[in-house]
């Protein structure tokens, strides 16, 4: 029988910071991190019929360092923590071209299950 704890496998996403996703000195916004961070975990979990909403809700976002214009990204996904009523999945961001600078950026995000939700009802 499959469960949603090994039905969900590791993706992973590159991603190649440009001119248009940095400020004037050529770091990261935030705010392209945070989207491409986003939109990585919800594709992760958009196959999953298990989730109740398959919009991410922030749990917990660690920026630690800046990237760079040129640098190659790394996103990878973990489930962190599966209970009866959530799922919260972790996406971690690597420069994947600079082995100097390992990570970048954590975030978990958390997805209500559906089976909590009925029994509330």
């Amino acid at each position: 029988m499959k469960t949603l704890e090994n039905s969900i496998t590791s993706p992973t996403k590159n991603f190649t910071v440009t001119a248009n996703d940095t400020n004037k000195s050529n770091a990261l916004l935030s705010n392209i991190l945070y989207n491409e961070m986003e939109h990585f975990s919800k594709d992760v979990i958009n196959k999953q019929t298990h989730i109740a909403y398959p919009i991410p809700q922030l749990y917990k976002l660690q920026i630690l360092k800046n990237a760079h214009l040129g640098d190659r990204l790394l996103l990878k996904s973990q489930i962190k923590k599966l209970s009866q009523s959530e799922l919260q999945l972790m996406v971690v961001v690597e420069v994947e071209n600079n082995p100097n600078e390992n990570i970048i950026c954590k975030a978990v995000f958390r997805f209500p299950l559906k089976d909590h939700i009925s029994e509330a009802c």
